[in-house]
């Protein structure tokens, strides 16, 4: 099992590593400016009013990370969600993607949009097995994903 809490700045080479060993294993760039909110965590979510949390395990080394970013006054995206590629299917992005939710609704926020990359169908599965609906294929940065939205109470 996993310890989730905030972010804090002695995290980032952590989640670094973890950020760059799940999208090589989805093919991509991983220095793409795409990325560049992993060097800005603190002002891209969590002093603009959102959220970003780590979870570690017993040795306090990070295996997953989540951010909740504000769009606007009741919008959100979730960002970033990633569980180290050999900690998957343990239910770890289930518990970061829940906590983010409640948070979200904590804030206010009303909506929950995310994306996945085309070929990530494990995130696909996640998102739609927690009530989100697939809004179809979009470019982002040049990558071809696929977005998900959620109306929260």
């Amino acid at each position: 099992m996993i310890h989730v809490r905030r972010y804090s700045t002695a995290d980032h080479e952590h989640v670094w590593r973890v950020h760059l060993l799940c999208i090589s294993e989805a093919g991509v760039e991983p220095t793409h400016k795409h990325y560049n909110d992993i060097f800005h965590i603190e002002e891209q979510y969590m002093q603009d009013g959102g959220e970003f949390l780590v979870g570690t395990n017993y040795k306090g080394n990070i295996l997953a990370m989540g951010g909740l970013k504000r769009l606007d006054q009741h919008t959100a995206e979730i960002k970033r969600l990633r569980v180290h590629p050999s900690h998957q299917k343990k239910g770890y992005g289930q518990l970061l993607l829940g906590l983010l939710e409640k948070r979200a609704a904590e804030i206010g926020f009303k909506q929950i949009y995310l994306d996945a990359l085309s070929n990530q169908h494990g995130a696909h599965k996640l998102f739609m097995k927690n009530g989100y609906a697939e809004k179809g294929p979009t470019v982002v940065d040049g990558f071809n994903v696929i977005v998900f939205e959620k109306t929260i109470d």
